[in-house]
C-alpha cells in the first residue's frame, strides 16, 4: 500500500505532497506524515471510474478456470479467493477471459503475482502449453496473445 501523500511524477520521481519536494521510496518509508489509503475503497473508486460495456461485463461474470474447478479458494495456497486473475492481464486481459485463462487468488497471491515475474512467466507458459494442447497451434496463440512464452532453442 502506499502513502496517501505519494505521488509519482511524469518523469517517475517520486514526490511527496504533504512536505511537497522529490523524494527516495525509503524517505517515505521513515517518514512521519505517513498516510495509507484503504486498498479495497481505492480498488471500487477505479472500478466505478471505468464504465465497462455489457459484452465484458458479461465476460467478468460468466469466468471459468481450466486450470481448477474451485473458483471459491486461491489456486496457490488454499485460502478463500479475492480475486480472479487473468493469467495474460493487461492487453490479453480479455482474451484470457475469452479462453478461460483465469485463476482464483487471495489477496496476498494475487499482489505478489503481480510483482512476482517467475510466477507470471510459469502461468504464462502454462496457458499457452494449455492452448497448444486444446485449442490451437502455436501460431494461432502469439497472433491472439502478440507473444511467445515457451522459447525453443
Amino acid at each position: 500500500m502506499n502513502c496517501i501523500y505519494l505521488k509519482q511524477k511524469i518523469n517517475h520521481n517520486l514526490e511527496c505532497k504533504k512536505q511537497n519536494k522529490i523524494i527516495n521510496i525509503k524517505d517515505c518509508n521513515s517518514c512521519k506524515f505517513k498516510e495509507y489509503k484503504k486498498q479495497i475503497t481505492v480498488l471500487n473508486q477505479y472500478r466505478k471510474k471505468i464504465k465497462k460495456s455489457s459484452n465484458v461485463a458479461n465476460l467478468e461474470r460468466k469466468r471459468k478456470s481450466v486450470f481448477t474447478d474451485d473458483l471459491e479458494h486461491c489456486i496457490l495456497c488454499g485460502s478463500k479467493k479475492d480475486n480472479l486473475h487473468e493469467i495474460f492481464f493487461g492487453k490479453n486481459r480479455l482474451n484470457s477471459i475469452k479462453y478461460n485463462l483465469v485463476i482464483p487468488l487471495c489477496f496476498n497471491c494475487h499482489q505478489e503475482m503481480h510483482i512476482n515475474k517467475e510466477w507470471q512467466e510459469f502461468w504464462h507458459i502454462k496457458g499457452q502449453l494449455y492452448w497448444e494442447r486444446f485449442i490451437g497451434s502455436r501460431f494461432e496463440f502469439i497472433k491472439v496473445f502478440r507473444e511467445n512464452y515457451i522459447l525453443t532453442n
